[in-house]
């Protein structure tokens, strides 16, 4: 992939345990990184985090900034930067082309690790076998969810089930890839991630590899892992429900498998979430078209939760985030 980058030195860890590749796309958000990369810094791993971030054409003055937050840190950062604006999925194939390390994490600007979350992935994918092990995985987490303004709760990764389903679902199993850790390998035989979704890569990414045969695990504990900070402002409501047409469009095979109500239930929820973006950017006319459009695939349910107040607030509810 195309990319200049300015490489330091790898820091160093415990031989006995794996190192990892941690991948952090960034755009504008210096501030947002920095939280990130305290919270990279805090974990209780023994072994060595190879730390890359890829700058995706940020402004001069920001990327004068995040130069300046790297060579101030103790622990070393490969910096790649693309030069343009070119799009977070193609900034994680960048990010996927310069791993090296066996074991490969990811973690967005602005959101957030737990002190734990590295040793018990690590712990549970050493049991399955390692970089090496012959059955594709990777190791999630459940997670905490905070809206801007609110308290977090927690989000739990069920993945004792029908994994395509669930994820199609998004209710109980939520594909976002900073949940993810896992060998390195099976990350690049996925693929490329598809640059034509700006939203909602992730989705599509998990979808290919558990249909390449790879499956999801959690670690030995119940606790979140990581936090994801939420927020819908300033988000595409447009563009997000494009990006949703083109996963259905690529995975319809997977939709109509279970049948016609399954694929009516995530047609409605695709439109919901759109209203939910459209209405948090105080776009009412773009939201009326969007729950019109959800009436139409499930009228009786729609009704329902309109007489129930469920939606004047316009925080509709979402499943598989933005």
């Amino acid at each position: 992939m195309p990319g200049s980058s300015s490489l330091n030195a790898v820091s160093t860890g415990a031989d006995a345990l794996p190192a990892i590749d941690v991948l952090v796309p960034h755009f504008e958000a210096v501030d947002a990184l920095a939280l990130t990369l305290r919270s990279i810094d805090a974990q209780a791993y023994g072994g060595a985090l190879r730390v890359i971030v890829a700058d995706d054409g940020s402004s001069p003055d920001t990327v004068a900034a995040l130069r300046a937050l790297l060579d101030s840190r103790e622990r070393p950062v490969v910096l790649v930067e693309n030069g343009s604006n070119r799009g977070r999925p193609y900034t994680r194939n960048v990010l996927l082309d310069a791993t090296e390390s066996p074991f490969t994490a990811w973690l967005d600007a602005g959101d957030e690790w737990y002190p734990r979350k590295t040793a018990l992935q690590v712990d549970k994918a050493l049991s399955l076998g390692g970089a090496e092990s012959a059955e594709p995985f990777w190791i999630t987490c459940n997670f905490d969810w905070k809206w801007s303004g609110d308290e977090s709760s927690q989000r739990r990764q069920a993945v004792d089930q029908d994994q395509v389903m669930g994820l199609l679902r998004g209710k109980d199993l939520r594909a976002y890839l900073w949940t993810i850790l896992g060998p390195t390998r099976t990350f690049r035989d996925v693929g490329w991630f598809d640059e034509t979704l700006p939203r909602l890569q992730d989705l599509d990414f998990f979808l290919r590899f558990l249909m390449k045969g790879g499956r999801l695990h959690m670690p030995e504990s119940a606790e979140s892992l990581c936090v994801y900070h939420k927020s819908d402002i300033g988000r595409d409501a447009a563009q997000v429900r494009a990006c949703h047409t083109r996963i259905f469009d690529k995975h319809r095979v997977l939709y109509t498998r279970y049948g016609p109500k399954f694929t009516r239930v995530q047609l409605y929820n695709m439109e919901i979430h759109a209203a939910r973006f459209a209405a948090s950017n105080g776009d009412l006319g773009r939201r009326r078209g969007y729950l019109w459009r959800a009436f139409r695939h499930r009228p009786k349910q729609f009704v329902r939760r309109w007489l129930d107040g469920g939606f004047r607030s316009g925080k509709e509810t979402s499943r598989h985030g933005g």
